[in-house]
C-alpha cells in the first residue's frame, strides 16, 4: 500500500508531508494512523527540535476523503466513536507536544486539514492559502476541531466560520489572527527554513519544552491554581543547565548558539 505521508528528519526538524496530491491530500483513517505513528517517532527523537506538517502539491489538505466519508456514513456507532477518538487523540498530542509544531499551508486547509493546522503552535501561510470549516455543507459538524479553533481564534470569528461553512483567503485569515504574516508562495520553503534555523539556534530546547508544558496546563486552571503551578515551574527552570548557560552568556555578552 502506498503511504499517505512522507516522513524525514533533516537539520533537527521532522517533516511530515501529506502525500496524496491527486486527492488534494484528503484525510482518512489511514492518514490519521500514519500521522500519529510518525508524529510519535518525531517527538520521541531527542535530536528533533521541531515538527513541520505540510502538503505535497497545490493543497495542504482539502479535508476528509470522499470514499472515507461514505464509509463513515455506514459505520456502526461504536466504530464511528473509535474513529473519532483517533483524530481527537492525534490533534491533542500535537497541541500538547513539548516540541515546536508548525503547519506550512499552501492552498486549501479545510475541515480536518484546518483542524490539523490549528493544533500546531505556528502556521506559516502562503498568499494562496485558504481556510474553512465546510462540514455543515454536507450535514456534518466540526466537533473535534472546533475545540482547537476556540483556543486560537475569537469566538465570534469561529462561530461565523463553523456555522456558515465559508472559505476564507489568506488575507482574511491574517485579519482574524491565524498567523502573523503572509509569505509569497515562491518564498515559503526558504522562509520556513530561515524560521526554523533561527528558532533552533536562538532558543533553548529545555526552555521551549517547559514553556509548552505551562501553556498546556494553565489554560484549564483557576487563576490562583495557575499562579501556584507557574511559580513552581519558574523555580524549577532556574535550576536547569540551560538557564545557567543562558545567564552566563548574557552577562558575558557572548552570542549563544543553541542546538
Amino acid at each position: 500500500m502506498v503511504k499517505r505521508l512522507n516522513f524525514e528528519i533533516r537539520d533537527r526538524v521532522a517533516f511530515l508531508t501529506l502525500n496524496r496530491p491527486e486527492k488534494r491530500n484528503a484525510i482518512d483513517d489511514v492518514t490519521v494512523d500514519e500521522l500519529d505513528e510518525y508524529f510519535g517517532q518525531a517527538t520521541a527523537n531527542e535530536e528533533v527540535r521541531a515538527v513541520v506538517f505540510r502538503g505535497e502539491g497545490s493543497a495542504f489538505s482539502a479535508g476528509a476523503d470522499l470514499d472515507y466519508l461514505q464509509r463513515l456514513s455506514q459505520n456502526t456507532t461504536a466504530a464511528n466513536f473509535e474513529d473519532s477518538s483517533m483524530l481527537k487523540n492525534l490533534l491533542l498530542r500535537i497541541y500538547r507536544s513539548r516540541k515546536l509544531t508548525c503547519a506550512v499551508v499552501r492552498g486549501p486547509a479545510l475541515a480536518g486539514g484546518f483542524g490539523l493546522a490549528l493544533a500546531c503552535d505556528v502556521v506559516i501561510a502562503s498568499e494562496n492559502a485558504k481556510f474553512g470549516f465546510t462540514e455543515v455543507k454536507i450535514g456534518f459538524v466540526p466537533a473535534i476541531v472546533l475545540n482547537f479553533a476556540l483556543r486560537k481564534l475569537r469566538e465570534s470569528d469561529v462561530r461565523e466560520l463553523v456555522l456558515t461553512g465559508k472559505i476564507i483567503d489568506a488575507s482574511s485569515a491574517l485579519r482574524i489572527g491565524l498567523f502573523s504574516q503572509i509569505v509569497p508562495d515562491n518564498d515559503i520553503e526558504s522562509y520556513t527554513q530561515r524560521f526554523l534555523k533561527e528558532f533552533i539556534s536562538g532558543t533553548s530546547a529545555g526552555a521551549v519544552s517547559l514553556t509548552k508544558e505551562i501553556l498546556s496546563e494553565v489554560r484549564e486552571m483557576r487563576l490562583e491554581e495557575a499562579l501556584k503551578y507557574s511559580t513552581a515551574m519558574n523555580t524549577a527552570a532556574r535550576s536547569t543547565e540551560d538557564f545557567q548557560k543562558g545567564v552566563k552568556s548574557f552577562l558575558n555578552k557572548e552570542k549563544l548558539e543553541w542546538q
